[in-house]
């Protein structure tokens, strides 16, 4: 007799909308500038007569969408595949900080406000902030607005989701830092407590405010991050609410606080 929790599963399955958090591995993708590139080589081949094909791949450990280890700013800290396979596994609440200018920072303030129109943020959330930042995203020279000016999350506002023990801290920007950060406090304070960090997420547009997260990371012997696969699962007939009643946005109306 089957266990309970496969018909749950597969019932929230069938009910759910898949999308996808994470970006295509592919030659081009934009990288940290001191970090390595993406690359493929063909070993065999069936277009020269092989049975099968496959290749060999070049990567960094913080290639496209990845998940930061403790270990990436602190030589003792836990390595990508000591970090809970638990962390990216959860309520996932996307956060709109579209609005903000180029390398400013999501304060404490705006989160609190945030709070006040959803909810509070509970233990085991897994963050995700929207700012916007895959419309710059390309492949090779069209990747240079994607490296530069991205706004971030304050030192504040990461000490805050700290205290409310979040599992996990994403973002759709190349770091969760803001861009010219020299002392990178959300790193500091984030990984120095155990929480890893998300970044180069896609797609945070398509998501209502609140949805599942399921989100796995390779296990990499003392890796300081690994390429990460995300998804979020909403229900088919979710409203999305992307740009109104967060921070910056229109309020909600009646009806749709209703909804």
């Amino acid at each position: 007799m089957e266990g309970q929790i496969i018909s749950l599963m597969q019932q929230a399955m069938e009910a759910a909308e898949i999308v996808d958090l994470s970006y295509t591995l592919e030659p081009g993708m934009p990288v940290w500038p001191t970090h390595a590139r993406f690359g493929a080589i063909v070993y065999e081949t069936y277009d020269h007569g092989e049975l099968s094909m496959h290749r060999q791949l070049s990567f960094g450990e913080h290639t496209g969408t990845h998940l930061d280890a403790p270990k990436h700013f602190f030589k003792d800290g836990s390595s990508i595949e000591e970090v809970d396979v638990r962390s990216v596994i959860g309520r996932g609440v996307r956060i709109d900080a579209g609005f903000l200018k180029p390398c400013e920072s999501y304060t404490l303030k705006m989160l609190q406000e945030f709070e006040k129109q959803h909810g509070e943020l509970r233990e085991g959330d897994i963050i995700l902030l929207h700012f916007g930042w895959e419309e710059r995203y390309g492949l090779g020279k069209e990747a240079g607005e994607f490296l530069k000016d991205w706004a971030g999350l304050g030192g504040d506002a990461a000490q805050y989701l700290l205290e409310k023990k979040v599992s996990c801290v994403g973002t759709d920007a190349l770091s969760l830092d803001a861009f010219g950060s020299e002392n990178f406090p959300c790193h500091h304070m984030l990984l120095g407590a155990g929480i890893p960090i998300l970044e180069n997420l896609v797609n945070l547009q398509k998501l209502p405010v609140f949805s599942y997260v399921i989100g796995l990371s390779n296990k990499i012997k003392d890796g300081s991050a690994s390429p990460i696969r995300v998804i979020a699962l909403t229900e088919k007939d979710a409203q999305k609410v992307s740009g109104h009643g967060e921070t910056g946005g229109p309020p909600l109306t009646k009806d749709e606080k209703g909804a």
